[in-house]
């Protein structure tokens, strides 16, 4: 953090972590670099934070009627500076989202809580919203799908600290490519290939098909590709 703050003294900056970033030292680096931060809220956290805003009334919480948020179509509310009440210093504004999610059988209902330093509003409570779950987004569609999907990152590939940086830069410039090649071709969606035959046989094109004068000057045009 404090690297990046020299490199780039100027760059408005948000960070975005999981519960075990929503500690105060972390938030004090924050507020000392100017920086903004929505970290992730557990009970097991912020447990004095967790404790007081169960404690307080549905009429304390601000919460957006009227309006359903997101594609689940759930409700958030907030309450601003938790950081009094739990007698912290740092800046904690709490805000939650939650939605039911209806399994074959029985209603469960899905929440989450987050904590910044970016004051809460009507009119913002929504773009907070979408900005947390973006994250969430990130995590389970990109690092869930590189470690559980095709291209089992879990693995210990080596024990060298270099290899191991190699490899998995190696492995983003892989998902980065497949992931452009699945939304820009429109026939892999039509004939409903798997992504792990898609992935061989996108490799096997690479081995096999010659590289022409013609796709060298392709190459050399700007070009813009437009995703659905």
């Amino acid at each position: 953090m404090k690297r990046i703050k020299q490199e780039y003294p100027k760059l408005p900056i948000c960070i975005q972590g999981d519960a075990l970033y929503g500690v105060e030292p972390v938030m004090e680096l924050c507020r000392k670099y100017g920086w903004k931060y929505i970290f992730s809220q557990k009970e097991t956290g912020q447990r004095l934070v967790a404790e007081n805003y169960n404690l307080l009334s549905e009429e304390d919480k601000t919460k957006k009627t009227g309006i359903k948020i997101g594609k689940e179509e759930g409700t958030g509310c907030y309450y601003n500076h938790m950081e009094k009440l739990a007698g912290k210093k740092e800046i904690m504004n709490l805000y939650e989202y939650s939605y039911e999610k209806k399994p074959p059988k029985g209603v469960i209902e899905i929440r989450f809580q987050w904590l910044t330093n970016i004051e809460l509003t009507k009119n913002n409570l929504e773009e907070m919203i979408k900005a947390r779950r973006g994250r969430w987004k990130i995590e389970n569609e990109g690092f869930n799908n590189q470690k559980n999907g095709i291209y089992r990152i879990e693995h210990l590939n080596s024990r060298n600290s270099n290899a191991m940086k190699n490899h998995y830069l190696l492995t983003q410039i892989a998902d980065i490519l497949m992931q452009l090649y699945l939304a820009w071709c429109s026939l892999i969606k039509e004939i409903k290939q798997s992504i792990k035959n898609t992935s061989s046989r996108l490799l096997e094109s690479f081995r096999r098909q010659i590289v022409t004068d013609e796709d060298v000057l392709y190459i050399k045009r700007y070009t813009s590709i437009y995703l659905e």
